[in-house]
């Protein structure tokens, strides 16, 4: 793999949405839909621009949320500092590549450097990781594999969102019960 580190944008980098630059692509807007973005018109190196569909790693982050690898799901924006750009080899599918990198960051947590929170990986303690290659063909049916489980606890989590229990109406037909007893 090579990992292609983000720009570092100065604050006077920075513009509102309605400047007509694209969004600077930060930490927070990995893991939560909703963070607003900093925008730029500023060009910048091809090798900082992130579309659609792209590999990221953010080196710096949270534990358990924005530490790790991600895949870009919105339009095309420029990838700012502690976040790598992840280019691979055709022997690889991303999605792979994405669950194996991922597997690696419990381990990785554990082993690194960094506040009760927050954790960092080098370039070059990153590149040291050894993830199996199996052939493409067995990568796919890992990743299906993997999404089907992941579709299921996806589907628990909803259920659970959704429940809201009735415990006061459940209490108030087991006292009319016990009173009509």
């Amino acid at each position: 793999c090579k990992f292609i580190n983000g720009k570092a944008f100065k604050p006077e980098d920075w513009e509102k949405k309605e400047s007509g630059g694209l969004p600077i692509i930060r930490i927070q807007n990995l893991n939560n839909e909703k963070a607003e973005f900093n925008y730029t018109s500023r060009i910048v190196e091809e090798k900082y621009y992130v579309n659609n569909g792209d590999l990221l790693f953010s080196w710096s982050g949270s534990r358990g949320t924005s530490f790790g690898a991600h895949i870009w799901k919105k339009d095309k924006g420029v990838l700012n500092q502690h976040i790598f750009r992840v280019e691979f080899l055709s022997k690889c599918i991303k999605e792979y590549l994405y669950i194996a990198l991922n597997r690696a960051v419990g381990e990785i947590e554990e082993n690194l450097h960094g506040g009760v929170g927050l954790v960092h990986i080098t370039k070059g303690n990153l590149e040291e990781i050894q993830i199996p290659l199996p052939p493409i063909e067995v990568q796919r049916e890992i990743v299906a594999e993997i999404e089907g489980y992941q579709k299921i606890i996806d589907g628990a989590r909803q259920v659970v969102d959704h429940w809201k229990p009735d415990v006061q109406g459940y209490l108030d037909e087991e006292l009319k019960n016990f009173h009509t007893e």
